[in-house]
């Protein structure tokens, strides 16, 4: 097929599903066969000119949806259907994580991230075209030098950045480091300097969340601390962190040297942030992901069905409460 002009397929798509017009009326009014109508509307879904999506205004997802924003003052809110395969519930998860970055897309737009295998599937979810110019993705976090590298912040920096057609900047440094002195040792270090300040000036961040029960940490996972000291910290009140900042369930970032021994944001960074997408999903990580939406600097969230429900059993015992802010 001849190379068609995206203002065309706009205008094709327009025609089809705003005018209401058939293929066979469009095939006419441009001069072209009907099936060539038909293979430029295809292209306009593939190329994401086109979405169709589908909202049961009945369904749980919704109510779920409607709680969620009005209890936690959230901007938008995707619940997804919980599988009993949890690599499902995760990649539908990523799937609507995607979807909600896809409406912020434009060129110029800053983008930073952190680690996580809900970020790596909603990096493989996101099914746009590479037409935005000047697109700049920034981890926002050291890396924890993963097992499995693929969902390291800093293969997943890389790798948005080119599924988008942008840039990208990364911190050559661990997340977490063993001591104050070794942070500030780290970030004498121009080229990581200037990527932490980078990171600072971002438009939009996605984020997911992780559990500080030692069984589920990822920190714990990645060997930056030990079943024992994540066991400590839980004792003093936190459930999760995210970015590396360790909050406890009623919102507040606690006051722990881990917090301080993060090489990358810090709270206050992240709350200057326009727009923080959090994704996250599963029951195990409800509490870690009710304490986030309390701290206030999360304005969109992505889960499941599950952990919807005990996020909001869990806020109801309390009260509604507005989030707070750092």
């Amino acid at each position: 097929m001849p190379v068609i002009d995206e203002n065309v397929l706009i205008s094709i798509a327009k025609l089809y599903y705003v005018e209401g017009l058939s293929q066979q009326e469009i095939a006419d009014k441009i001069s072209v066969s009907r099936p060539t109508v038909s293979n430029l509307l295809r292209r306009c879904k593939e190329e994401g000119i086109v979405e169709i999506r589908i909202r049961e205004t009945n369904s749980l997802p919704f109510v779920l949806q409607e709680e969620l924003k009005s209890i936690f003052g959230l901007r938008d809110v995707r619940v997804v259907p919980s599988s009993p395969d949890e690599s499902r519930t995760v990649e539908a998860t990523g799937r609507a994580a995607a979807e909600l970055l896809a409406r912020s897309l434009r060129d110029g737009l800053k983008i930073g991230i952190s680690w996580g295998v809900t970020t790596y599937k909603m990096i493989s979810e996101l099914n746009v075209a590479p037409k935005y110019q000047g697109i700049e993705v920034t981890q926002l976090v050291g890396s924890l030098g993963s097992v499995n590298p693929i969902y390291d912040s800093y293969d997943l920096v890389r790798t948005l950045a080119v599924k988008l057609n942008g840039g990208y900047a990364t911190i050559q440094a661990p997340a977490v480091v063993r001591s104050m002195e070794a942070k500030e040792f780290f970030l004498k270090e121009p080229g990581i300097a200037a990527a932490i300040e980078k990171a600072r000036g971002v438009d939009t961040a996605i984020l997911s969340v992780s559990p500080d029960d030692p069984s589920y940490s990822s920190l714990v996972r990645e060997g930056f601390i030990t079943p024992e000291e994540s066991a400590e910290i839980s004792l003093r009140g936190a459930v999760g962190h995210s970015c590396g900042i360790h909050f406890d369930i009623q919102g507040r970032v606690l006051d722990i040297p881990l917090n301080d021994r993060i090489v990358g944001i810090s709270s206050e960074d992240l709350s200057r942030i326009p727009e923080v997408i959090l994704a996250a999903c599963g029951t195990v990580k409800a509490n870690a992901i009710l304490g986030a939406l309390r701290t206030g600097l999360f304005h969109v969230l992505a889960t499941d069905e599950a952990a919807a429900l005990k996020i909001l059993a869990e806020a109801k015992k309390d009260g509604a409460r507005a989030p707070g802010r750092i």
